[in-house]
């Protein structure tokens, strides 16, 4: 859900006006996400790190940063797996998009931290750069345009992220309901059997599309679900706890899929009802 100055985002909203402001919009993007409980607007720590043009490489320079500083994981950041491959050892010029192999082994999937505001502005302080008081006023202004669209945009928000959390917490009681029907059959659950589950209802939501093509066809990158709106979100929820049910009273896959049709259908009818 990136913020951005064009209208063509699903859920962005105008983030600048002035060119200064609208180069850190691509440079920068900011996004929401959930830190300690609550729908936070969000950076990653290697986008800042090459927009403030630090000479050390990302990881020394993070991990001093959030030392020096303290900063509390869970609190100012959250931990993730960048959607690049790289290596330990990451340059300035690396981080731009000059990727060699390591001495360790040659690349292999990157961490990266998600950054809370707060957190991106003290970071863009401390280099003591006109650069980095640029971020911060980007940063600043960033925070008032989301308080200008408050509270309607902030409901929106949190709505998403609820239909978000809802969502993760249907995915594996279906999983643990999967497992235990096979078990009661002397079958053994393999991966695939869960991927095929995930795979039918994702394509009733996303239109014939499993979770992973529809991400490469918007061009997402990491959990697919993050980016589904809330009406994606509600839809596959409703599918997947009606599916649990289904499972636990002993329907095998076809008949399970037949039924979800049909209550999928519904599900679609009474939002258009709804919604006139």
């Amino acid at each position: 859900m990136n913020i951005k100055k064009s209208g063509n985002s699903r859920n962005g909203y105008p983030c600048a006006k002035n060119q200064e402001v609208t180069n850190f919009i691509e440079l920068l993007p900011v996004t929401i996400a959930n830190i300690d409980g609550k729908a936070a607007q969000i950076v990653s720590a290697k986008k800042l790190h090459t927009a403030l043009g630090v000479g050390r490489d990302f990881s020394t320079w993070i991990k001093n940063r959030i030392e020096e500083y303290r900063f509390k994981e869970g609190v100012d950041y959250l931990t993730v797996d960048s959607p690049s491959l790289g290596n330990q050892h990451m340059t300035f010029n690396q981080q731009r998009g000059w990727h060699n192999k390591s001495n360790r082994g040659g690349d292999r999937r990157s961490k990266d931290y998600n950054l809370s505001l707060n957190m991106g502005k003290e970071l863009g302080m401390v280099e003591r750069t006109e650069q980095g008081r640029a971020i911060r006023q980007y940063f600043i202004h960033c925070e008032e345009e989301l308080y200008k669209v408050a509270p309607q945009k902030a409901a929106e928000l949190r709505q998403q992220l609820k239909a978000r959390i809802i969502a993760a917490n249907y995915f594996k009681p279906m999983c643990t309901a999967l497992e235990l029907a096979k078990k009661e059959q002397g079958k053994v659950t393999l991966a695939y059997h869960y991927t095929t589950e995930s795979n039918m209802i994702s394509r009733l939501v996303l239109g014939g599309l499993t979770a992973k093509q529809w991400a490469q066809t918007n061009n997402i990158t990491g959990e697919p679900r993050n980016s589904m709106n809330m009406e994606q979100l509600e839809h596959l929820s409703y599918l997947e706890q009606s599916n649990i049910t289904l499972i636990e009273l002993g329907w095998d896959y076809h008949q399970r899929k037949a039924e979800l049709i049909k209550l999928s259908q519904r599900w679609l009818a009474k939002r258009m009802e709804a919604s006139q």
